[in-house]
């Protein structure tokens, strides 16, 4: 129902299953939207995220209908949105790609990559991924 944009921080979108297990469905950083399933498909998502802050996090949030609306009146918000949906698919794809056809170490490195390309940090000694994870 609603829509959320990261516009400073870092955050994790996970889904805890009848199960029990709980799994990380996106990392998500500066610019990156969520809650947009239901704006897109007009119906209120079945689907509930856990969103879990990795570092300090500013978000903006607005009403699914506040976001459509501002979409039909000016084409470059629905152009920023599908920015936004596109990287998230792209992120998706790598993830796929990552966690697929390797061993655990290429794994490891392969997904060691993709976090400092999305959240790591420049310093003197390398870079620095300044996250919790586990």
């Amino acid at each position: 129902e609603r829509v959320y944009l990261i516009r400073r921080g870092a955050v994790r979108l996970s889904r805890v299953y009848e199960s029990g297990e709980e799994i990380t469905v996106a990392l998500l950083r500066e610019n990156s939207l969520f809650g947009v399933l239901s704006l897109l498909t007009g119906h209120r998502s079945d689907r509930f995220y856990h969103a879990i802050a990795f570092t300090r996090v500013e978000m903006v949030t607005a009403p699914a209908a506040s976001v459509r609306a501002a979409i039909e009146a000016d084409t470059t918000v629905g152009l920023r949105l599908l920015q936004g949906l596109s990287s998230r698919i792209l992120q998706t794809e790598t993830m796929i790609e990552t966690l697929t056809h390797r061993d655990m170490s290429s794994r490891l490195v392969s997904f060691l990559l993709v976090l400092c390309r999305d959240f790591g940090v420049p310093d003197e000694l390398g870079i620095t991924i300044d996250l919790r994870l586990s």
